[in-house]
């Protein structure tokens, strides 16, 4: 049987739709549309397109130890932030790499957002946010210029609140209104630290300031509507959205990618930007990376692969036996063979899944 390809979500510049493309260009099930050399009159505004993955010179495992590297230095960055003219040089070039890595090896950075080693849930969840951003202005086809301040926003946007948010992620039952009262503020908070750091752009600013904004005006914290909602503050409300229902550090709330669609539907069109709830529906689908599925044969494994067939993955990696065991030798599974199907996701917590050997994982795969 041939073997699948490895594709991941592409973005469509102007600039390619100037010229005769780079790359043949898929749809998510796999399918040819266009090849090297042709030109592409129009990407269509809800198909969300893809290329085979450009290695970038470097393996699965060395892109996994590259995002690492990534998320430690924002934590550290995080810890020390005083409002200098250094510390917006460190996330700009941090902003620059990620997005790069994301460009390179998407399946990688998607997949491992919810389980990069660190006791922050907070920031575990901006970085997180900051992948599915650029990917999902990949989708919408932004200039690749766009991306790196849209990751800056990301990482920044609870700026004011990160010991706060861990506190809470690990508070059982509702917040009380002292808390709720300071969740209400910290857009405003961490815009005015950006606002007090020489070298923050306004995008940048504007971004962080309005991402909880909803398109009718429900949001906060300026109840602002529509066109007033800057493009980067729609693309992180879809991505922050999506990542705190599926990507939840704790486990407690955390949802299915399909279960977390069909939620975020009830928003589309009035919390949310329906173009880019779209977008977002059409990248991730109800089997993005990381989705744990448990198989026909019983096995539990992990989607590795962004390749759908009728919106399925072709390839995943079995690591926990039918009983529950972790398997000695990981194995690839195409899920077009007999037995291989998906009978249904499975849940294990967030230390299960840390404690994987992530590194063996990704040289598996």
């Amino acid at each position: 049987m041939e073997s699948p390809l490895t594709l991941q979500p592409c973005r469509l510049s102007p600039e390619l739709l100037q010229g005769p493309l780079p790359f043949d260009l898929y749809s998510s099930n796999g399918t040819l549309l266009s090849r090297q050399g042709s030109r592409l009159k129009s990407a269509g505004d809800n198909l969300t397109l893809f290329r085979v993955r450009p290695d970038a010179g470097h393996t699965a495992e060395t892109a996994l130890r590259l995002l690492t590297d990534l998320f430690h230095r924002y934590g550290q960055l995080t810890e020390r932030w005083a409002c200098t003219v250094q510390d917006v040089r460190d996330m700009q070039l941090l902003a620059d790499e990620l997005a790069e890595l994301c460009d390179t090896h998407s399946d990688v950075c998607v997949c491992m957002a919810a389980y990069l080693p660190g006791k922050s849930h907070a920031t575990r969840h901006s970085f997180a946010v900051a992948i599915v951003a650029i990917l999902l202005a990949t989708t919408l086809g932004w200039h690749a210029g766009r991306l790196p301040t849209l990751a800056r926003a990301a990482m920044t946007m609870n700026l004011s609140l990160l010991s706060n948010h861990d506190d809470w992620a690990r508070t059982r039952g509702a917040l009380n209104e002292s808390q709720r009262m300071n969740v209400r503020r910290h857009p405003g908070l961490s815009a005015d630290l950006l606002a007090q750091t020489p070298g923050v752009d306004l995008r940048w600013i504007n971004a962080v300031d309005q991402h909880h904004e909803n398109l009718d005006g429900s949001g906060y914290p300026l109840g602002l509507m529509g066109d007033e909602i800057s493009p980067e503050a729609r693309v992180l409300r879809v991505a922050d959205s999506w990542c705190a229902l599926v990507l939840h550090g704790s486990g407690r709330g955390k949802k299915t990618p399909r279960a977390a669609l069909e939620e975020l539907t009830q928003a589309a069109g009035a919390h949310l930007d329906l173009r880019v709830f779209v977008a977002l529906k059409n990248l991730m689908g109800p089997y993005p990376p990381g989705a744990l599925v448990r198989l026909e044969n019983r096995e539990t494994a992990v989607v590795i692969r962004w390749v759908r067939n009728a919106s399925m993955p072709l390839s995943a990696l079995s690591i926990f036996s039918p009983s529950g065991e972790t398997l000695l030798e990981f194995k690839r599974r195409d899920m077009r063979q007999f037995g291989f199907g998906i009978r249904d996701y499975t849940l294990l917590n967030l230390a299960q899944m840390s404690r994987l050997p992530w590194q063996r994982v990704w040289t598996s795969a």
